[in-house]
């Protein structure tokens, strides 16, 4: 990596600190931050890219959130021109799949809410950030009910389904932070993938101060699916060494992905949905180490009532050691 990769992102690593520190107050809440921040700075390429159609044109990034009856917010909304027709496209950012609400209901209402609110056809998009997330998203909500029958279909994207290479070849500004997210080239290692999405976002030319941003939204987005030393040690020695926030943001990362890992083990395993005590055991959990031991855990126990036995016993501990 060039010299000049460390240099450019200490520059405004107090600056970053306090912009993600206001903004990002829990890990979920920081992959949520970062994309919709890339999406409104770059929101030709997500445009295009989503539709998949390189002519349609943004007319303007629509900033206000939109709230739904259960305080969820809708992401990003354009207005954008597409093949001559007025448009509303709407990109939302999903880390893991929605265990609370099922996606196919939360698109439905984030549909019917932007054809409520700006009265034009709305073009909704749900794109999966984490390699496990969407593989059952079937892309529709459908209730078949005789004289009320209502289907509104949404586009499923999965970053881990498409190559990333392309990506980095034709230089999309906007897709390239979330390209170590994507399939590498066959045969590539990992970190080498991760050491390349790194260099190819290095070379795109932006001031010194943005630059630091990109490539700090490039490494937190890496660390759903890279661990923290990986990252430490392939994409930016000099900004992990400065700043303690994109060290918890990594950290937090690390702890999400292995909590949803456990979920997702237990559900398969065991054919439960029902999962809410768990879950909520388990985010009371800081020690990573501890999370790897209990995905093992989901891995082997032979009951859902073992493995919560071996969590009660893993909470006992972990309350032993705050005493």
């Amino acid at each position: 990596m060039r010299k000049g990769l460390a240099r450019v992102c200490t520059v405004s690593v107090s600056d970053m600190a306090q912009r993600r520190e206001r903004t990002a107050s829990n890990s979920r809440q920081q992959y949520d931050t970062v994309s919709k921040a890339l999406i409104h700075q770059n929101p030709k390429d997500w445009l295009q890219f989503s539709l998949g159609i390189p002519e349609a044109e943004v007319i303007e990034v629509l900033e206000t959130e939109q709230p739904t009856v259960r305080s969820n917010r809708a992401d990003s909304f354009i207005r954008a021109n597409v093949r001559g027709e007025e448009v509303i496209v709407h990109l939302e950012m999903q880390t893991h799949d929605s265990r609370e609400v099922p996606m196919p209901y939360r698109m439905a209402g984030y549909a019917g809410r932007g054809i409520e609110s700006f009265q034009l056809p709305v073009y909704s998009h749900v794109i999966y950030l984490h390699p496990r997330a969407g593989r059952t998203d079937p892309g529709e909500y459908v209730q078949e009910i005789r004289d009320y029958e209502i289907r509104i279909r949404y586009k499923v994207i999965r970053l881990y389904d498409l190559e990333g290479s392309p990506f980095l070849e034709a230089g999309v500004k906007g897709l390239i932070p979330f390209t170590p997210l994507m399939k590498p080239p066959i045969d590539m290692p990992s970190e080498d993938w991760l050491r390349r999405c790194v260099e190819v976002a290095d070379s795109v030319q932006q001031d010194v101060v943005s630059k630091a941003d990109y490539l700090t939204d490039l490494a937190i987005l890496s660390g759903l699916i890279f661990d923290y030393p990986t990252i430490r040690e392939t994409i930016m020695e000099g900004i992990m060494q400065e700043s303690s926030v994109i060290q918890h943001f990594l950290q937090q990362g690390a702890r999400e992905s292995l909590i949803e890992g456990i979920l997702e083990n237990l559900e398969v395993r065991f054919n439960v949905r029902d999962l809410q005590t768990v879950a909520s055991t388990l985010q009371r959990i800081n020690a990573v180490q501890r999370l790897r031991e209990l995905r093992r855990e989901a891995l082997q126990a032979p009951s859902l009532e073992a493995f919560q036995q071996i969590l009660s016993l893993t909470e006992d501990t972990n309350d032993n050691d705050s005493s």
